[in-house]
């Protein structure tokens, strides 16, 4: 049975590959400290439709539980961009986030605010946004899976518009306590260019 998710999950990477614009590949590393507080850093490359890196950062962050129901995090991206001579640009980014969630027999709906000084696209403007995720988990418990949709939309607070949206859908897969890996699809949208370009990411998971 393992054999067989892991080739499933190597076969949807590859066909997606072929379809998707830019491919994303991260990496999480995440320690708990006490039963409230997780540090974590994650680093990504991205490709672009070519398969040439468009940009690589490194993700540090914190989170700490509230309560059974909310959790407060911060994190701060450091990285490198690719501009139109192919020449690295360095670049930095931070995140507040605030997220709600519960379970329900083996469905878990949550939220997430983020505010933030980009907008995490391919134009990567520095403006201060507020983005707005929905998010839908299934734990198919048998089989250590965990298939998602997420929908996401940015407000521009410059603006005062919602310029920006994601669609995404995805699968992580829990190989034991500690590794997880996943693969998903999605789709962001930059509204007032009436411009949108798919991506297929690959996702491996670290619990120390």
């Amino acid at each position: 049975m393992r054999k067989s998710i892991f080739l499933a999950f190597f076969m949807m990477a590859f066909f997606s590959v072929a379809l998707a614009q830019q491919t994303w590949v991260e990496t999480t590393i995440s320690k708990e400290a006490g039963k409230k507080l997780e540090f974590s850093i994650a680093p990504q490359i991205r490709f672009d439709e070519g398969f040439s890196t468009e940009e690589y950062f490194l993700d540090a962050g914190m989170e700490y539980k509230l309560s059974k129901y909310f959790k407060l995090g911060t994190q701060y991206r450091l990285g490198n961009k690719m501009n139109k001579n192919n020449e690295a640009e360095a670049f930095g980014r931070f995140a507040i986030d605030a997220k709600t969630g519960f379970k329900w027999n083996n469905f878990e709906p949550g939220f997430r605010l983020r505010f933030t000084n980009s907008d995490d696209f391919e134009d990567d403007e520095k403006k201060n946004y507020l983005r707005y995720k929905f998010g839908l988990e299934y734990h198919w418990k048998k089989l250590n899976l965990k298939p998602y949709v997420a929908f996401e939309i940015y407000q521009n607070l410059t603006e005062n518009d919602f310029d920006k949206r994601k669609y995404e859908t995805g699968i992580m897969y829990k190989i034991n306590k500690h590794h997880q890996i996943g693969s998903y699809w999605r789709i962001n949208e930059n509204l007032n260019k009436n411009k949108s370009v798919a991506v297929i990411g690959i996702s491996y998971k670290l619990n120390l």
